[in-house]
Parts: structure tokens; sequence; C-alpha cells
């Protein structure tokens, strides 16, 4: 009984401490502006999502004027400077303040839904209020810029017809909605949730640790090697079944957006987050290994000893 108490309570400590580190990297991540930076701006991995975005800035300067021949003449102008724009000198800079006003904008969201929900209002399970968008206004102004004094010399020959000024108003945003977390896999209010469960990591490591050695206490002398292997074997699948979760979401997400044109940043978006993911989750699940390995060990030298003692 005490050694099936003592699996119980390993379980329960492997899958805690799992979700612990995973809340705690992703905590870094969404509270922090350096990783967001480093994953997304200048990881080699980002570079794909940043050659993304001429188009996905083109697709939305689509009928910006609602001038047929300037809105062409743009469109022309977009598709011309394009290839230069992401080595433009001033693009980091540009594409740094996209990332931190889209980090920004989704904890001010999750903070409004979180309000909303204190106050007893029910958020619809459809809801995509919780997911990500991304904010291309910096990078957008500075396109405009590139590409102003090509309009002004397009349209100087059209009569009638007075270039346009292009820079964004203040108040003014340019962002690409994404399904991510896609509602079928967290609605809005398990979002909210878990962004709030994960500020809670160290308290969930600590409880984590309290678990397992609760675990060793309760198991029998002879059999404390079980709960480290069942915690260990644990925290392996648990860190395997996040990475196959994340797979899951990722390929919903680009079959979802496949078809429109204006998300073309989602896919490098999700690919250089999985180059980030994939190693940490590795060191996870090679560490969740050695933990059952030493477990092994332990079941091999306390069977050694019972047989000794015969």
């Amino acid at each position: 009984m005490r050694n099936f108490l003592a699996v119980i309570l390993a379980i329960i400590a492997g899958i805690t401490a799992s979700f612990g580190l995973v809340s705690w990297k992703l905590s870094e991540l969404i509270h922090q502006p350096e990783p967001v930076q480093t994953i997304l701006g200048s990881s080699p991995e980002a570079e794909e999502f940043k050659a993304a975005v001429p188009g996905a800035v083109g697709n939305l300067a689509t009928d910006a004027t609602g001038v047929a021949l300037v809105d062409d003449a743009m469109n022309q102008a977009i598709s011309e400077a394009s290839a230069r724009i992401v080595s433009h000198e001033d693009f980091d800079a540009a594409w740094s303040e996209s990332l931190e006003e889209t980090r920004l904008g989704w904890l001010d969201d999750i903070t409004g839904l979180h309000e909303r929900m204190e106050a007893g209002e029910t958020i619809p399970e459809n809801s995509t209020e919780a997911q990500l968008e991304l904010q291309l206004g910096p990078v957008t102004n500075l396109t405009l810029s590139m590409i102003e004094d090509a309009v002004a010399e397009a349209t100087a020959d059209l009569p009638g017809v007075d270039a346009p000024s292009l820079q964004l108003d203040d108040d003014e945003e340019i962002s690409v909605a994404t399904s991510i977390p896609p509602v079928s896999m967290l609605t809005a209010e398990q979002v909210v949730m878990v962004e709030e469960l994960m500020t809670m990591w160290p308290a969930i490591l600590a409880l984590a640790a309290i678990i397992f050695v609760m675990a060793l206490v309760v198991a029998s002398w002879g059999s404390r090697w079980i709960v480290w292997l069942v915690t260990g074997l644990v925290a392996a699948v648990c860190g395997a079944a996040i990475k196959l979760g994340y797979t899951w979401m990722r390929n919903t997400v680009v079959e979802r957006t496949a078809d429109d044109p204006n998300l073309t940043l989602v896919r490098p978006l999700l690919d250089a987050v999985q180059s980030w993911a994939d190693p940490q989750l590795l060191v996870m699940v090679a560490a969740a290994i050695g933990v059952a390995l030493l477990g092994i060990l332990g079941g091999f030298i306390s069977a050694n000893r019972r047989r000794s003692y015969r």
C-alpha cells in the first residue's frame, strides 16, 4: 500500500515538475522582451520570418487609398522595394518595435479578458480575442517611407491625382490576426487561466519538489528507486506530449491559414518558435530519462542487496 501511494505521488510529481518547467520558459517568453527579440529578431531561424514581412505589408496595403491608379502604383512600388526592405539599415529597429508591440498588445488583450471574467462576464467559446495579432505598424511605416518617392514619381504624370502621404497616424494600427492558439485547443477563458498559472511557476516547481520528497518518504526503504523511475518516466512522457501538442497546434493553424495571403507570416513564426522550443524540450526529456535511469540503477542495487542478505 505504501509503495502504491508512493507511485501515485511520483506520477503527480512528474506531471507537476513538467508543467512548472514549461510554465517557467513560457512565462519568460511572454512577460520579458528579450526572449521574443532573440527568437524572432536575431536568431537564424527568424530570417525566414523576417523575409515574409514585405509580402505581408504589401497585402495590407491593398486598396489603401481607394484610388485605383494610386493603389496600383503603390502595390507595384512595394513589389519593387520588397527585396530592399529587410536589408534597410532601419529595418531591425522597426522589426524589434513591431515584436514588442505584438507582445504587449497580446498581454493587454489577456488583461482585458481577465478583468471581464472577474466582473462576471462569460467569454464565448469561439471567441478569438485571446489569439495573437502581429503588430506591423513600425515596419509598415518604414516600408511606406521607402516607397513614398516611388509613388510620387509614378503618379507625377497622372492629371488630377496627388500622391498621398503614406505614413500611418499615431493611433492607426496595422496588424495581422492569427489563429494562435486555435480555439479548438484553448478557448479564450482557458488562455487567460493558463497565462495566470504560468506566472506561478516558482510555486509549481516547489510543489513538485515537495511531492517528490513525500513520495520518497512514503515508499518503503528498499523501493524508493521506484519513485525516481516513475517520476522520470512521467516527466519524459510529458515532454514528448508537449512536443506532439505543439506539432498538432502548428499543423492546425497552418491548415486554417493556408489560403489567406495576409497570413504568410504564420508558418515561419511557428517554425521559429519550434526551433527555440525543441532543444529545451529535448533537454527536459533527457534530464527526465536521467532521473529514470537513476531509478533503474537504484533498483539493481536494491536487488543485489536482497540477494546478498539471502
